[in-house]
C-alpha cells in the first residue's frame, strides 16, 4: 500500500469568532457526505454538539436547552453515514453516559453505571451499523475496551494477566472488528485487533518494535495501520494485511519521527508526523515539502499555525479531513480538508 498524493484546500467549517469559545481539547469527525461533526464550548459557559456541511451549522444538542439530557459534553463526536452520533457526556443527573444522537434530535443515554465505573479517557469511535467501541474503567477498577452493540456493554479486553492497560482509542469496523493499542505486563506495547471472539496481536515492541504510537486505525477490510519505531533506531508508518507487516514511509524519507497516519478503504492518505529539522505536520505524500497539507508554523487565516489536532475519527472515504486548528493569535477553527485531485 502506497501514498497517492493529492493537494488539499482548507476551508474554515466553524470559529471561535462569536458563539463558539473553545474546541479544544477534543477533535472533529467527518463521514462520507463532507458532513462534519465537533463538540465546542460556548461563549456562555454551556457546550454542545453541532455539525456542519460546510455551508451552515446545525445544533445537535446544546446543554442550555431542557430537552438535552447532557450537562457536560466529554469528548469528541463520531459521525456515521446515517448522520448518527456517538458521544461521551455527563448527564444532568451527575451520571457519566455513551449518548447515540439521531439527526432528528432524539437522543439516547446509555448510562454506564451498571458497566463501569467511569468512560474514557479520549472518545468513542462507531461504525455504520451504530456499534461504538470505546475505552472505560470497570466496576472493580480495570481498564477496559468494550463495545457497545444491540444496547448492550461488552468487555473485549481488560487489564489482567494478559493487558496491564490502554492507549488511545479503539477503532471499531463495519465487521464489527476492533483494533486497539495495549501495554503488557512484561512491558511491551502492542496492537491487537479482536474478530468474534479472539484478540489476534497484530505487533509487539521487543524484537521488530523498540515503541508503537498511540493511534492504531482499521479500514472496513480489515487493514490495520499505524506508527511504530523500530528497534534499529528508524520510525516509520506501517500496515498490517493478512498478518503481513508493510513499511510505507520511513525516516529515510527525510522525517524524523512519526505520530500517526489516517487510512481508508483505498489505503493510506495522509500522516502526522516531523520532517528533520521541521515541526509537525499532516503530509499526504513521502516528500515532506512538496506533500505538506498543513503544518505548525504554516500561516493559514492569518496567522500561523499554534496547534492542530485529528485522530482515526478524522477522514472519510473521499479522503476529507476534519482538523481542529488553533492559530497563535488566539483564534481556532475546525477546519475541512478536501483533496483537489
Amino acid at each position: 500500500m502506497t501514498f497517492h498524493f493529492r493537494p488539499y484546500a482548507l476551508s474554515p467549517i466553524a470559529e471561535n469568532n462569536g458563539r463558539f469559545f473553545d474546541f479544544s481539547p477534543y477533535v472533529a469527525s467527518i463521514n462520507d457526505d463532507g458532513a462534519v461533526a465537533f463538540q465546542a464550548t460556548l461563549a456562555n459557559g454551556h457546550s454542545g454538539i453541532f455539525t456542519s456541511d460546510g455551508t451552515s451549522i446545525t445544533d445537535v444538542a446544546v446543554t442550555a436547552s431542557n430537552a438535552c439530557p447532557v450537562g457536560l459534553f466529554s469528548s469528541h463526536p463520531d459521525i456515521n453515514q446515517s448522520g448518527k452520533l456517538a458521544v461521551y457526556g455527563t448527564l444532568k443527573s451527575g451520571d457519566e453516559a455513551v449518548l447515540l444522537m439521531h439527526p432528528d434530535g432524539c437522543t439516547v443515554a446509555m448510562d454506564a453505571r451498571d458497566a463501569f465505573s467511569g468512560v474514557g479517557p479520549l472518545g468513542p469511535t462507531m461504525n455504520e451499523h451504530d456499534e461504538v467501541a470505546l475505552r472505560g474503567t470497570s466496576r472493580d477498577g480495570r481498564a477496559c475496551i468494550c463495545v457497545l452493540r444491540d444496547a448492550l456493554f461488552h468487555t473485549i479486553a481488560e487489564a489482567g494477566d494478559r493487558y496491564l492497560g490502554f492507549e488511545g482509542l479503539p477503532v471499531v469496523n463495519d465487521d464489527g472488528h476492533i483494533a486497539f493499542r495495549a501495554n503488557l505486563p512484561d512491558g511491551r506495547q502492542g496492537i491487537f485487533v479482536h474478530r468474534g471472539t479472539q484478540c489476534e496481536a497484530i505487533a509487539t515492541t521487543g524484537n521488530d518494535f523498540e515503541e508503537i504510537a498511540l493511534f492504531p486505525i482499521m479500514n472496513d477490510r480489515g487493514t490495520i495501520a499505524f506508527a511504530a519505531k523500530r528497534t534499529s533506531g528508524e520510525s516509520g508508518i506501517f500496515t498490517a494485511v493478512s498478518g503481513r507487516l508493510t513499511c510505507v514511509v520511513d525516516s529515510n524519507s527525510g522525517f524524523e519521527s512519526f505520530r500517526g497516519i489516517l487510512i481508508n478503504d483505498a489505503g493510506p492518505v495522509v500522516f502526522y508526523g516531523t520532517p528533520a529539522g521541521g515541526q509537525l505536520g499532516i503530509y499526504s505524500g513521502t516528500d515532506p515539502i512538496r506533500h505538506k497539507v498543513l503544518s505548525l508554523g504554516d500561516t493559514v487565516f492569518g496567522a500561523p499555525v499554534a496547534a492542530f489536532a485529528l485522530n482515526p475519527v478524522s477522514i472519510n472515504e473521499l479522503g476529507q479531513l476534519a482538523i481542529r486548528v488553533a492559530l497563535d493569535d488566539g483564534r481556532q477553527f475546525i477546519v475541512r480538508g478536501d483533496p483537489l485531485a
